[in-house]
């Protein structure tokens, strides 16, 4: 036998062609509800005179980075207060960043009662599972996600977050405060 002969040998016996081919199969999967997304073409437009009275966020809230929408992370997500944000971006950056403050839309949210047991336990450890998490929620009719007080960003030191979290799935529904 040759070495790729032994690798492929090696690669069955292992059961790795079968989670390749379950692999592709969820990334089709993934694309699939992709091409579905129906916020897909949706943009954060800081001039929006969109009503937002109906929201049942009534509060600013807060965000350090961009306003594009990335499907991997399962929405655009939003912190209670601005000191929060700026830690989380310190803790995973290593930089400092300024918070800015916004209002969002949120009129159907899905609530979840914690972030480590809670939201992460319908998301899993599947490399596309907030982005499953929030096509599913999206097909049911939520627009977002509440996620109650909780340790969010546990780093066990001066960086570690316990507030509410706010997960926005269209832009349009982000405007500045």
């Amino acid at each position: 036998m040759n070495l790729l002969e032994d690798i492929a040998r090696i690669k069955e016996v292992m059961g790795l062609k079968e989670q390749s081919f379950n692999q592709n199969m969820r990334d089709k999967e993934v694309e699939k509800e992709k091409e579905e997304f129906k916020y897909k073409d949706k943009k954060y437009n800081p001039d929006s005179d969109l009503d937002f009275s109906n929201s049942k966020v009534k509060d600013i809230v807060w965000r350090v980075g961009g306003m594009e929408l990335f499907p991997h992370a399962g929405g655009l997500w939003f912190g209670e207060n601005k000191e929060d944000v700026e830690k989380f971006a310190m803790s995973v950056r290593n930089e400092k960043r300024e918070g800015k403050p916004y209002r969002i839309n949120l009129q159907n949210p899905k609530y979840y009662s914690d972030f480590w047991h809670d939201y992460l336990g319908k998301v899993g450890y599947d490399i596309n599972g907030r982005k499953k998490l929030m096509y599913n929620l999206i097909n049911k009719g939520y627009d977002g996600i509440i996620i109650d007080t909780d340790t969010w960003n546990d780093t066990g030191d001066e960086y570690s977050v316990t507030s509410k979290q706010y997960v926005v799935f269209n832009p349009e529904n982000v405007k500045p405060a």
